[in-house]
């Protein structure tokens, strides 16, 4: 089989392919321009979600909104539903409060597409089945592009490493482990350049897979217990595993030196005038404006500022790169990196009513990952959700422009 064959038999994992790869290709393009930071990202990310409607386009013309749920809705609907509701309220919410235009109308349609990917994949989930062939050659699709972003010295998207690091998990669980460590060999060698959420997701993906060993003999609430028990003793010695770490990673490496960060703040804390601090510093500072703004009166306080919202960042921020980068120029800064200040900003309390039943969702995942023996297809989506969810954590965006995420919200519906 090839990738022909996957797109003829699979079209939620050859879209997923295809997505990799012109997202390869688009960061080949930003390696050639002379633009800094991240202001091509917002270009890129439409061009990504043309793709997308695109490639979803007979399904998006036959697509067909529920028009009432049951009693018992699961939390995936209520999320997406609830958020697409009120989406389209934030946008008058945004209007009345002058936000940009442009940031308004594209704060709508990444939730609006990503709901329509969402009823589109829930409606027909049995097309979309992943059984073990079609995993193979998925795999091997995927452990090809990681060598080809190796070889040629491409950067790796970041939904290329953590794949790869779901379908490994996935071949030591079914006894696969050479297959397996042909995939983590070029994902070690990838992963060392990237940033830190990247080796979160790694150890977390360890974690569950351990407890998910122990599971086999445990219940589900002696495993979540031993889980907590191991999360403290990490917290608690968490200096000293740092210093370790640093012993076999180059503190000057990317990953290294964003280590060694986390190290000396868990040492000294954090001195706010020191420039190597200057990427925490600024999320910090975020969420301070955004509890600033939140409890200025009770309407921002239940509903946000509405779709599109901005901080004057030429008063707050000192990292150039944000500032250099926002689409709009420096006083309307958009982005909002840490995840539920970026919900509460931009919706209020109903925005953080949303974040815990994100959270809820992925605790349910957590759950359905330790319990599920033998549907592959059932543990990948629900890893790749509890993995999405992580790396969006420190930077929001990523959650909702990214149409996979949308995807696995309904393949882990029930």
């Amino acid at each position: 089989m090839d990738l022909y064959q996957l797109i003829k038999k699979s079209k939620v994992f050859s879209f997923i392919i295809l997505f990799i790869i012109l997202k390869i290709v688009l960061d080949i393009i930003s390696s050639f321009s002379d633009s800094g930071g991240f202001t091509l990202t917002p270009y890129f990310r439409i061009v990504l979600l043309l793709f997308t409607a695109c490639f979803f386009i007979l399904d998006i013309i036959n697509i067909r909104f529920p028009l009432s749920f049951k009693k018992n809705i699961s939390y995936q609907k209520l999320f997406v539903f609830g958020w697409l509701s009120f989406a389209s309220v934030s946008v008058i919410i945004g209007l009345v409060n002058k936000n940009p235009i442009l940031y308004v109308a594209t704060d709508f349609i990444y939730i609006a597409f990503g709901a329509t990917l969402f009823f589109i994949i829930d409606s027909n989930k049995a097309k979309f089945i992943l059984n073990y062939s079609r995993f193979y050659l998925f795999s091997m699709l995927l452990l090809s592009l990681g060598y080809i972003c190796l070889f040629f010295n491409i950067k790796a998207p970041a939904i290329l490493l953590i794949l790869m690091a779901i379908v490994s998990f996935i071949k030591i669980l079914n006894g696969k482990t050479i297959s397996a460590i042909f995939i983590l060999i070029p994902y070690f060698l990838l992963v060392v350049s990237t940033n830190r959420t990247q080796i979160i997701i790694f150890f977390l993906l360890f974690f569950i897979f351990l407890l998910k060993k122990i599971r086999t003999v445990y219940t589900s609430r002696a495993v979540i217990f031993f889980g907590l028990i191991f999360m403290i003793l990490i917290y608690l010695l968490k200096e000293q595993i740092l210093e370790m770490a640093l012993l076999v990673i180059n503190p000057k490496g990317n990953i290294g030196y964003r280590i060694n960060q986390i190290a000396i703040i868990f040492n000294k804390g954090i001195d706010y005038s020191n420039p190597f601090f200057i990427s925490i510093v600024q999320r910090i500072t975020e969420a301070k404006i955004v509890v600033k703004y939140w409890t200025s009166d009770i309407f921002t306080f239940i509903f946000g500022l509405g779709s599109g919202g901005t901080i004057d960042g030429s008063m707050f921020y000192s990292d150039s790169s944000v500032l250099n980068s926002s689409l709009l120029g420096a006083k309307r800064v958009h982005n909002i990196h840490l995840l539920p200040f970026s919900l509460i900003f931009r919706y209020g309390l109903i925005g953080l009513i949303f974040f815990f039943i994100l959270l809820r969702i992925v605790y349910q995942s957590f759950i359905k990952v330790l319990n599920e023996d033998n549907n592959i297809g059932k543990i990948f989506w629900n890893l790749f959700l509890i993995s999405w969810l992580i790396f969006s954590m420190p930077a929001s965006s990523y959650l909702w422009s990214m149409p996979v995420f949308w995807i696995s919200l309904a393949f882990t519906n029930k």
